[in-house]
């Protein structure tokens, strides 16, 4: 009778520890939420990005949200006729959304009303000259933010959700909201 020897056992747990090793770091651990925390955090932090671009660069920006998006705009006066200005989507490397590893949904209150939020392609299809897409956020040349506004950010099953909003002490303030 022939056994296994010393380095043919060796050689075999090697193998079997490198691939159990590529299956565990291909397992995508999906903590959503840190990924609702990450995205409450971001959105706050983009929101105080967008109020400081506006005071560098004296400009209006706006921030339009989306069931599950938002994106920037700017407001841009027209070449030709310099008393028309029109709200243009912002291409910026930072001022962006980025899809988070989970799924979620944005509710907005504006001035304690709530908007009905409607998909990007919806309202680019329905746009035009008489009904332009306009923010529903305003960051203004001065540093103000325009209206009161109250952001809810929320995963799917409605385990966790975090709150964006226009601070009284600070610009924007986001709060991880009870039963989270």
């Amino acid at each position: 009778m022939r056994g296994f020897t010393l380095i043919e056992l060796l050689v075999t747990v090697t193998i079997i520890s490198i691939l159990v090793g590529v299956v565990v770091i291909n397992i995508e651990f999906r903590n959503v939420g840190k990924s609702m925390r990450d995205t409450a955090l971001r959105t706050g932090l983009l929101l105080e990005l967008a109020s400081d671009q506006a005071v560098y660069s004296r400009q209006q920006f706006g921030i339009r949200f989306h069931p599950e998006s938002y994106e920037f705009y700017v407001l841009t006066t027209d070449e030709d006729d310099e008393d028309e200005e029109s709200w243009e989507m912002f291409e910026d490397e930072q001022l962006r959304f980025r899809t988070p590893q989970v799924a979620l949904e944005f509710a907005v209150d504006i001035s304690g009303l709530p908007i009905v939020l409607e998909d990007l392609v919806e309202e680019l299809r329905d746009a035009s000259d008489e009904n332009p897409i306009r923010p529903h956020i305003i960051f203004l040349s001065n540093g103000e933010i325009i209206p009161d506004f109250r952001i809810l950010i929320s995963d799917l099953e409605g385990e966790f959700r975090y709150e964006v909003a226009a601070g009284e002490v600070l610009p924007v303030v986001v709060e991880q909201l009870s039963g989270s």
